[in-house]
């Protein structure tokens, strides 16, 4: 009876922390519009699944070709989004993406694809490409970019769930991120947040090519926690606590320790009861 009331009293401060803990804090993002930041970054999730169609594009080298050859072979394929006007932002998005894919392919070599995408067509000629990527890369015997002409590039990057919008300076706001898609083209993983985040990509490869969900085999204790409680928040680049795992933790945890209770608290109580006490 005691025990019941115990569980009582517990269980209204109980619901209300749980309330409490589960009311998401506000998100940032620097500078950009964040109405527009979280829309953007809702679309491209959703494009996850979405089978890709097929487009014409233009390597850096004036070769044409589709992006349906890329799913034949049975390898993945990791494809990234800049323009080669771009001052300061795409540049550090490809020096950073470069080391992710060096770093994937220490791993698994050539079991999948690499592509670039240039989204504006305007100015994305071939030639520019080709010098984009030389002097970012210095290697485009593994590094391929490529383009297309304006309607094709709206419908692909559509499809991709790639954000991007022309300012009246001639520059671009754009979404930071990369997409990995499976070996029959559909759209497994969003990337976000390459210039801080790009370690994500090898993750999604080791997913796709092993079969298995990736932990790092040098991941601390803390970055193992993570993957469990916490989950990544692409709106401002860093992880966040999932709420719901540590409510469902505590939920469980509270009612273990009641039943205990109700069952065997009269005997716990007995353990501690001082010797002579009556």
């Amino acid at each position: 009876m005691r025990a019941s009331y115990l569980f009582k009293r517990l269980l209204g401060p109980f619901m209300l922390l749980l309330f409490l803990v589960q009311q998401p804090g506000s998100v940032s993002a620097g500078k950009a519009d964040p109405v527009a930041l979280m829309a953007a970054v809702d679309k491209s999730a959703k494009a996850e699944g979405a089978k890709l169609d097929d487009y014409e594009l233009v390597d850096q080298d004036w070769v044409r070709f589709r992006l349906s050859e890329y799913f034949k072979d049975g390898r993945p394929l990791v494809v990234s989004f800049i323009y080669t006007s771009c001052p300061m932002v795409c540049p550090l998005i490809s020096t950073e993406f470069k080391k992710a894919v060096d770093e994937a392919r220490g791993k698994f070599k050539d079991k999948f694809n690499v592509l670039t995408i240039g989204f504006d067509p305007a100015n994305d000629t071939p030639e520019k490409l080709k010098a984009y990527g030389t002097k970012l890369t210095g290697d485009l015997k593994t590094f391929r970019l490529a383009t297309s002409d304006a309607e094709t590039m709206k419908r692909l990057t559509a499809q991709f769930g790639f954000y991007y919008s022309r300012l009246d300076d001639g520059t671009f706001d754009h979404i930071d991120m990369a997409t990995v898609v499976r070996p029959d083209g559909t759209i497994y993983k969003q990337v976000y947040s390459l210039r801080t985040q790009s370690g994500n990509i090898k993750a999604r490869l080791d997913e796709l090519i092993t079969g298995k969900a990736y932990v790092g085999a040098d991941a601390t204790l803390i970055d193992k926690i993570k993957y469990f409680c916490y989950k990544y928040d692409p709106y401002t680049g860093r992880y966040i606590p999932d709420y719901a795992v540590f409510a469902g933790f505590f939920i469980q945890l509270f009612v273990l320790i009641a039943i205990v209770y109700a069952v065997w608290g009269t005997r716990i109580k007995g353990f501690f009861k001082k010797p002579g006490k009556v």
